[in-house]
């Protein structure tokens, strides 16, 4: 501190004891401690580092001085004595010093969090950066069509090991036992001597790793801006290093991402290795095994003389089987008394039940096995028990409440006696459009152009695969019909990176789904081609750009605003789910507006036709993954009202539900099923996403009775007009700013390449033989919005009844 003096007595009395000091203590004492504090405050602002015991001492002295200065003659010479501050500003700057000390430790602590966060984020990016930076969705690699389980020799102590190690695992959580071993069978050893790197930070990976001997370090790799001679980086060490019973590698048993770091031997180390793909076997054969028992041994229940696999729709069965819960009872539990009401349905999984009479005596009428199952008729009304039923083991059995299956399905008998519709039928939401997407084939059919008669305009996104580009007709090829200013959107897709990928099939899908498709709020598909080199896919042209760059640019929505986009999205699922497709990667980046501000749903690179049953393919954004997807459990369009949910809260709020930097962390609380509500939010906004937020599928709304329908009869949606909405006649909440219709300022720009449709510029041979595509683009005579969505006038407000929608 220049200029700061350091009095040490009054210079009345050489041996006056100073009032802060004990008996004793001298003026020269003092004055020599004084001089050493002068020394030391000078050292510690030049560089010697502080420990917490300096800095409380000095926020002591702070203090002391401050209500000394409040209660004494600050003239007085007395008032300074044994202070190390000659005056307020003195006191001041200490403060200054301390301020600053304060921010470079916080700006330290922060540079160590980053770095820690990185070390199991697949993304390695900060706050800032990906609020805003779109988000990639993932997906699992390969295929478990071959799989084959592995059974590694290991010893009791290494199985132990290997067990308490993974139990509390968030991805092995909800194996049972049996799965559990089955998992331990398959970790393989994998031995590294001191030095070497078992994975390496960017390095794609597959599998998962336990400790059983030696020490692993942590490190991450980070550029050195102070390198003038090129780009350089760094290692450094973050984190405890790794240790027996440690664990590390969990995201690639999700999905194939980049390491996070790099992970290197400090010792000689054994480790045991669990590949991804046995992981997906193991526990999808377990899952699907134990859906198909529940789903054999609800047909076969008998209720008042029929047999509900006779009576009831395939989906409806699958329905209960999603509804029914685990339920454990030790040996000697009472699980349904005699004379008591019930409202529960029970399967035995494992053990034994006995079945006791009270006419009977003590002597068991039945004896209960896995696979029987007790209690149906409680799933048609209020049931008094006929009989006792108790555990002659331990038991785990499925269980499934009255209320849980008349959320899911309705009342029972009704479903018996053929008066309401089945849950699992699609006719209710596909046959309305029926006749518009046959129209709109007709006009597809109007007129054909050659694929070299495109002209290439702005790019407008690239992904993973190629990019989109604003396209239009050539001038002299437009035909008097048409609209000579009409524009398109096409997607080009590598054949040589999809086949790199293995996604083929993806490709395939997309395109089929997409053709099944014709709604106001779903962006409409034309036509796929291809030449040597890519796969195209003609599409409507969406000028109004993204939704995800609008809520950046605004930081969040008011409600009415991300009521109306939750609306358009909500009448995208009637037709979607309608026709058994769950779309899965729903999120702003996937929802365009058009040039006059209305929302549609893109990119169907990760839909799925359900035609029975379950999906099991991870795939979605990580802030918007469904519960069931992470756990590897199967899932159906549940998922979609689940992200839903999410959209609508990260819409309202401005970030999502479940947001931090590590995707693991992300998928922690999202398992937690916790959620913090925003003070802005309204009751009735809180009410419907923590609906659509339900864990468990079976009490998710959108996934119940009524599916979509349901979702719009809540009191967040009380007085909109759909009808309005449908017919794109209600006041869209922002207005794009749009030129003309090639204007793509609303998209951000990107290096342009030159487009050479239908010619071979590399020599590239790769061929998708099965995907059908014509050579030829087959181009309505004219797309306006209102001509596309509303062909011959027809509202679709008209044509489809929500009350009747039974399969969302």
């Amino acid at each position: 501190m220049n200029g700061m003096r350091f009095p040490c007595s009054p210079k009345s009395s050489k041996g006056q004891v100073s009032p802060s000091m004990g008996a004793g203590a001298s003026s020269h004492r003092e004055a020599k401690g004084s001089t050493s504090a002068q020394k030391g405050i000078k050292m510690d602002f030049q560089g010697k580092p502080l420990d917490a015991s300096d800095i409380r001492v000095r926020l002591l002295r702070l203090l002391v001085f401050f209500i000394d200065f409040k209660t004494h003659d600050t003239n007085s010479p007395f008032y300074f004595r044994c202070f190390v501050f000659q005056s307020l500003e003195d006191a001041k700057e200490e403060i200054r010093r301390l301020r600053q000390l304060a921010k470079d430790a916080l700006k330290k602590n922060d540079e160590l969090e980053r770095k820690c966060s990185m070390v199991s984020s697949g993304e390695g990016s900060t706050s800032s950066r990906r609020k805003k930076e779109a988000r990639a969705a993932v997906m699992e690699r390969g295929s478990d069509k071959d799989f084959a389980k592995i059974t590694i020799p290991k010893t009791d102590q290494v199985r132990n090991l290997i067990y308490h190690s993974i139990k509390s695992n968030m991805l092995f959580r909800t194996c049972t036992e049996e799965e559990l071993h089955d998992l331990i069978d398959a970790f393989d050893t994998a031995k590294f001597n001191v030095g070497d790197t078992v994975i390496k930070q960017g390095d794609e990976g597959d599998v998962f790793f336990v400790v059983e001997e030696g020490k692993l370090d942590i490190l991450v790799s980070k550029s050195d801006p102070s390198d003038e001679s090129g780009p350089s980086s760094r290692e450094i060490i973050v984190g405890v290093p790794y240790s027996p019973g440690s664990s590390f590698g969990e995201l690639a048993l999700m999905y194939g991402s980049p390491r996070a770091a790099t992970i290197r031997a400090q010792t000689d180390c054994v480790l045991w290795c669990l590949h991804s793909k046995q992981f997906k076997g193991i526990t999808r054969s377990h899952k699907q095994k134990r859906e198909e028992i529940i789903v054999e041994t609800i047909r076969k229940v008998k209720i008042g003389g029929n047999v509900l696999g006779d009576v009831l729709h395939p989906d409806d069965i699958d329905a209960m089987a999603l509804a029914t819960e685990s339920d454990s009872f030790e040996k000697g539990t009472v699980i349904i008394r005699q004379g008591e009401s019930g409202d529960a349905f029970y399967i035995i999984e494992s053990g034994t039940v006995d079945v006791f009479k009270t006419e009977n005596g003590d002597e068991a009428v039945a004896h209960l096995t896995s696979g029987h199952f007790f209690g149906e008729k409680a799933l048609i009304s209020e049931d008094v028990r006929q009989a006792t039923c108790i555990a002659s083991s331990d038991v785990k059995c499925l269980t499934l409440t009255r209320e849980d299956f008349v959320r899911m399905l309705g009342n029972l008998q009704d479903l018996i006696s053929g008066e309401q519709a089945v849950a699992g039928s699609s006719n209710a939401a596909a046959e309305p459009t029926r006749h518009v997407d046959d129209d709109m084939k007709k006009l597809a059919l109007s007129h054909r152009y050659d694929l070299s008669d495109l002209q290439a305009g702005r790019t407008l996104g690239i992904g993973a695969f190629g990019r989109v580009k604003i396209v239009k007709i050539k001038p002299g090829k437009v035909p008097k019909l048409g609209d000579p200013n009409q524009t398109y959107a096409l997607k080009c897709l590598s054949k040589r990176c999809i086949v790199d990928s293995g996604l083929q099939d993806h490709v395939i899908n997309e395109k089929k789904i997409m053709e099944e498709l014709n709604h106001p709020f779903i962006l409409a598909f034309y036509c796929a081609m291809q030449d040597e080199n890519q796969i195209y896919f003609l599409l409507e042209v969406l000028l109004g750009g993204e939704l995800f760059r609008t809520l950046r640019c605004e930081g969040q929505f008011p409600e009415s605003w991300s009521r109306f986009y939750a609306a358009s999205v909500l009448l995208a699922f009637c037709q979607i789910h309608g026709k058994k497709i769950a779309y899965r990667d729903l999120k702003p980046e996937n929802l365009v507006m058009d040039a006059e501000g209305y929302l549609k749903v893109v990119d169907f690179g990760l839909a799925k036709k359900l035609e029975g049953g379950k999906t099991w393919t991870l795939c979605g954004t990580p802030d918007y993954l469904a519960p069931e997807v992470i756990l590897n459990e199967g899932h159906d369009w549940a998922v979609d009202y689940w992200a839903l949910g999410v959209l609508i809260y990260e819409m309202t709020a401005g970030t999502p539900p479940f947001y931090a930097e590590d995707p693991m962390e992300v998928y922690e609380k999202i398992l937690s099923g916790h959620i913090t509500i925003p003070a802005h939010f309204s009751r009735s906004i809180t009410e419907l996403v923590k609906k659509l937020l339900k864990t468990y599928q079976s009490k998710r709304l959108g996934r119940t009775k009524g599916g979509a329908s349901s979702v719009m009869r809540q009191k967040w949606f009380s007085g909109f007009d759909w009808n309005s909405l449908l017919e794109r006649k209600l006041e869209v909440p922002l207005k794009p700013k749009v030129k003309d219709c090639e204007d793509a300022s609303n998209f951000d720009e990107y290096p342009e390449e030159e487009e050479k449709f239908g010619v071979s510029t590399s020599g590239i041979q790769d061929k998708l033989e099965t995907l059908s595509c014509s050579q030829e683009i087959n181009l309505p005579l004219s797309m306006s919005t209102d001509n596309r969505s509303q062909p011959d006038g027809i509202l679709f407000s008209r044509i489809i009844a929500y009350e009747s929608l039974k399969f969302e």
